[in-house]
């Protein structure tokens, strides 16, 4: 190892303080105020610039996030005064990479305090080392936010024209015009009790893409090594999968049928508890991921993008979400099953139209 090259504790990269005071109001300044998870409002006044921001207590204890330029730090937040020597984007990576939230104190309110951040180990490079890395981790982190955005912006576009093609029946007829506007043929649908485009049929989500149940693993085979496992827990409010901290099962000398492992873009939803209709896609990984007992699983195909696009934007609708509600309520633990969800109300375009909307959007 390089003799500049060493292992350290973070207090020899941060001088760490508790921001000052709760009371600061939003008066819409040029200042941003961080509380313990980013940004809370606007001041005039500011104690720290261009450095993390650590959750200092309540439920984002040990949640680091970066705060750029000048900016006010409320006393659920820790202030890092970064010292000479020591690349400020380096040591926010440090604190990343910590995993700070394991280390906090306190039962009923965690917190994070001064003598458990110091005394954090971590490894200390040369600072032309410290430059490079932050520089590289830097840029891709400007390429994630990016892709975000293109992201958020698609998503956006997704469900605006999703509206317009599949509830206002706008969709474009076959000289392109808007189908409904222009005096598109609408014919009485019985069932529904209402008027659709005339060749469009209704269903329900099992006609589209149905549902089955994740597989009820034993507690004795749970360990700390073994294949993934998606539970309801990792279902998160942005759709998304948490994948940190996947339970592990031990199948080794089991047989446990293909069905039940989930693909990247397949969608996974809850079927149990106050989370009940909340839904993730499954991201790509290294590694197999199967599917626990009491989560639905939509499984999309060979190629998920050609159907995924269709089913997220029609699980969004309000009407699915409140017959989910309706479905899962009469018990003391809300409760839905497969059938149940695969019986909602779908109104079927035709295909031509899905696969047209599918591909814009894959």
């Amino acid at each position: 190892m390089n003799k500049d090259n060493r292992n350290a504790l973070l207090s020899e990269l941060y001088e760490f303080q508790y921001g000052t005071g709760n009371t600061i109001e939003n008066i819409g300044g040029d200042y941003p105020i961080y509380g313990s998870n980013g940004a809370v409002g606007f001041t005039n006044i500011f104690n720290s610039e261009d450095a993390p921001v650590i959750g200092h207590i309540g439920a984002y204890a040990g949640i680091v996030n970066w705060a750029s330029g000048k900016h006010y730090v409320t006393y659920n937040g820790v202030i890092c005064k970064i010292k000479q020597g020591i690349n400020p984007r380096y040591g926010y990576y440090v604190l990343l990479n910590s995993k700070l939230q394991k280390r906090l104190r306190g039962s009923t309110q965690p917190f994070i305090s001064y003598d458990l951040l110091d005394d954090v180990k971590v490894y200390l490079p040369e600072k032309p080392t410290q430059d490079n890395i932050a520089s590289v981790l830097s840029s891709l982190d400007y390429k994630i936010e990016l892709n975000n955005r293109i992201n958020a912006e698609l998503e956006a576009m997704a469900k605006t024209l999703y509206d317009y093609w599949f509830v206002q029946f706008d969709f474009p007829d076959k000289n392109g015009k808007p189908y409904k506007t222009n005096g598109g043929k609408m014919v009485w649908n019985e069932e529904l009790k209402r008027e659709i485009p005339e060749g469009w049929e209704d269903g329900t989500f099992e006609n589209y893409c149905p549902s089955t149940g994740g597989f009820a693993f034993k507690s004795t085979w749970w360990t700390d090594k073994g294949v993934a496992v998606a539970k309801i827990k990792d279902i998160q409010e942005d759709y998304s999968l948490d994948t940190s901290d996947l339970a592990r099962v031990d199948i080794s000398d089991k047989e446990i049928d293909d069905k039940f492992l989930a693909k990247p873009g397949d969608v996974l939803i809850a079927m149990t508890g106050a989370t009940v209709g909340k839904y993730a896609i499954v991201p790509i990984t290294d590694y197999p991921i199967y599917v626990n007992q009491r989560v639905g699983y939509f499984n999309l195909g060979v190629d998920p993008t050609q159907k995924l696009p269709f089913l997220i934007n029609s699980m969004n609708q309000s009407y699915f979400r409140n017959a989910i509600f309706t479905l899962a309520n009469g018990a003391a633990q809300p409760n839905i099953s497969n059938e149940q969800i695969n019986s909602i109300q779908l109104l079927i375009p035709e295909v031509k139209l899905i696969n047209t909307f599918n591909q814009m959007f894959q």
